[in-house]
């Protein structure tokens, strides 16, 4: 019979996998339309967002591997699961995303020295339109899994796609104004696309750069004002957590009296653990270590 907690890491999983497929799905239509777009006016700008659209659809089935394998229930070799795979997976989608920035620095520079007047075609247009509003659909769908699943891949992806939004409507009025008579402002808009990929590889690598060294994954104060509140708990010190939403593990040490009996320091303990798993932080797993307490009439002596 299966279990709650493999129950959860299977719907979790599900859920995970058919956004990130419905991602990818929407991605590779998009991607061949900008292409033709890119090929009906002549825009380095949307000649930009294909690629990057196109490194995007990269990125996602590297994002489908690092789910699939994160969800994975622990076992012997991986006694504590397989999430740090979601944040190796996010690591290599920023990765890929600073490679994109360059490729289209390096297609917007000569462009920029030597402009030439594209073809804003109704069609060209028409299709950057659809590709704005259709990655703003999909921006909001993301960041519901996202809170539904506390999945960091997804979060990085609802923020991508919000990005991805605003850049289709900025290379759509880029594209209008260049075939008016301002064609400089197309290879900028280029270069302002490779902008803000840039900075989306920087975010997502630094964020799964602190879940892989250990970063402080909350709040140690609140951690530590929680177990303090239980009571039988006289200290509470050596506050540690790491992981990423949704799976942070915590340890701590708690003192507790002397004369308690091994039952009633465990039960205390529980109760540290219950009040910790309430702060509603993502935390998957608590380890509380349990000390003896100074005698009261040593600590008024002293």
């Amino acid at each position: 019979m299966m279990g709650r907690g493999t129950t959860a890491v299977t719907d979790r999983r599900r859920v995970l996998l058919t956004a990130v497929g419905v991602t990818i799905g929407l991605h590779l239509a998009l991607l061949s339309a900008q292409a033709f777009a890119a090929v009906l006016t002549g825009s380095v700008a949307i000649a930009a967002n294909a690629l990057h659209m196109g490194v995007d659809t990269a990125v996602h089935l590297v994002a489908l591997g690092g789910v699939w394998l994160a969800t994975r229930p622990a076992d012997p070799r991986h006694p504590y699961g397989y999430e740090r795979y979601e944040a190796l997976a996010s690591l290599l989608i920023g990765m890929l995303l600073l490679v994109a920035m360059g490729v289209i620095v390096s297609s917007a520079l000569p462009r920029l020295a030597d402009p030439k007047p594209g073809a804003a075609t109704g069609v060209g247009l028409a299709i950057m339109a659809v590709s704005a509003v259709s990655t703003g659909g999909l921006a909001l769908y993301l960041r519901r899994k996202a809170r539904q699943t506390q999945s960091r891949v997804l979060g990085s992806e609802a923020i991508h796609a919000a990005a991805d939004a605003l850049i289709s409507v900025g290379v759509l009025g880029a594209v209008g104004v260049a075939a008016a008579g301002f064609p400089r402002l197309d290879p900028i808009m280029a270069l302002g696309v490779a902008g803000v990929v840039a900075w989306r590889g920087w975010l997502v690598a630094r964020r799964a750069a602190d879940v892989l060294t250990d970063a402080a994954a909350v709040d140690t104060d609140a951690i530590r004002t929680a177990a303090l509140a239980v009571p039988g708990v006289r200290d509470c010190h050596a506050v540690r957590s790491r992981g990423e939403a949704g799976h942070v593990r915590v340890d701590l040490h708690v003192h507790v009296a002397p004369e308690l009996t091994i039952i009633e320091a465990h039960e205390i303990a529980r109760g540290v653990e219950s009040a910790i798993r309430r702060l509603d932080f993502g935390i998957a797993e608590v380890l509380v270590h349990l000390g003896a307490a100074a005698p009261r009439s040593q600590v008024e002596r002293s």
